[in-house]
């Protein structure tokens, strides 16, 4: 498919009432027909699952129920913070989303309000991709969790004693005790669903930006990798925390208590702003970029 220009710039098409929000809205109508989405939420569910063992293990030898609120230690180990950050990079691949109702769409209402409609569904796919992973993690553990708005003895013991999840073989968890410490249950998942959203958006926008400036999905996933991999880099030289917005997107990436050397949440939570407004500015003044051909 090519995104290179086809008509002029200045180009105006006449007519039509779709609005911004009708066009974000017929992107996710195409999710019911679309195999990528299925791929996904698949691939999550099964990961969620996979983890969610993790916790019961964690749970059965201590001998007490299992925790209920795993989503802000969900993917906080590298590996899994990876794995559950890679789909994003597929469900945004095909950034700009041109097909041939897109084109009739485009038509009807103008370059800038399709772009309007487009990074405004960039946002809401990426809290419902988020919101999807929370509820599932919920609904894998409610049955046999202890329900309570508390964390739990499992996760509590966990936190300040990781020699536990050594010897409970539960390798793939991660949990912090400035986390169990500093926050309730609830507001860590709601800062963790926060940061996760917001670097959601940051790949979409990023992968957009790059396909439509290349005119090519390479460079578009090339560039969603690199900020993926940067996270297990960043592991390895803390330095480079400040440089790796995927990092964030976890309450042990940041320094919630002044006692870490990580990044601030104020500061992450600017650099996301920042991040986002320069690569929304770059997509409107790429705009005519745009073409009205599909392949």
């Amino acid at each position: 498919m090519s995104f290179l220009k086809a008509t002029p710039r200045n180009y105006r098409p006449k007519g039509g009432n779709c609005t911004v929000f009708r066009i974000t809205a017929q992107n996710f109508r195409k999710w019911r027909t679309d195999y990528r989405i299925l791929t996904i939420a698949v691939f999550l569910v099964i990961l969620i699952f996979m983890y969610a063992e993790d916790f019961k293990a964690l749970a059965g030898y201590l001998n007490c129920k299992a925790p209920v609120w795993i989503f802000p230690f969900l993917y906080t180990k590298s590996s899994a913070k990876i794995l559950f950050t890679l789909p994003v990079i597929l469900l945004f691949c095909d950034a700009p989303f041109i097909d041939g109702n897109q084109l009739f769409v485009m038509i009807r209402a103008t370059r800038t309000k399709w772009l309007c409609g487009q990074v405004l569904y960039i946002i809401s796919a990426g809290g419902v991709y988020y919101f999807f992973i929370f509820a599932v993690s919920v609904l894998s553990m409610i049955i046999f969790g202890e329900p309570s708005l508390d964390w739990g003895r499992a996760l509590t013991a966990a936190a300040y004693d990781s020699s536990i999840i050594t010897a409970a073989e539960v390798y793939s968890l991660n949990v912090s005790r400035l986390t169990v410490e500093f926050f309730t249950p609830l507001l860590a998942c709601f800062y963790t669903f926060v940061m996760s959203w917001l670097s959601a958006v940051f790949l979409g926008l990023l992968i957009f930006a790059c396909n439509l400036i290349s005119g090519s999905r390479v460079w578009g996933i090339a560039a969603g990798a690199f900020f993926v991999v940067l996270t297990l880099v960043a592991k390895l030289r803390r330095h480079l925390d400040r440089f790796s917005p995927i990092t964030w997107s976890t309450l042990d990436g940041i320094d919630v208590a002044g006692l870490t050397a990580r990044p601030r949440i104020g500061y992450c939570l600017g650099a996301y702003a920042v991040l986002i407004f320069g690569l929304t500015a770059a997509i409107f003044i790429s705009r005519g970029r745009v073409a009205l051909t599909a392949d």
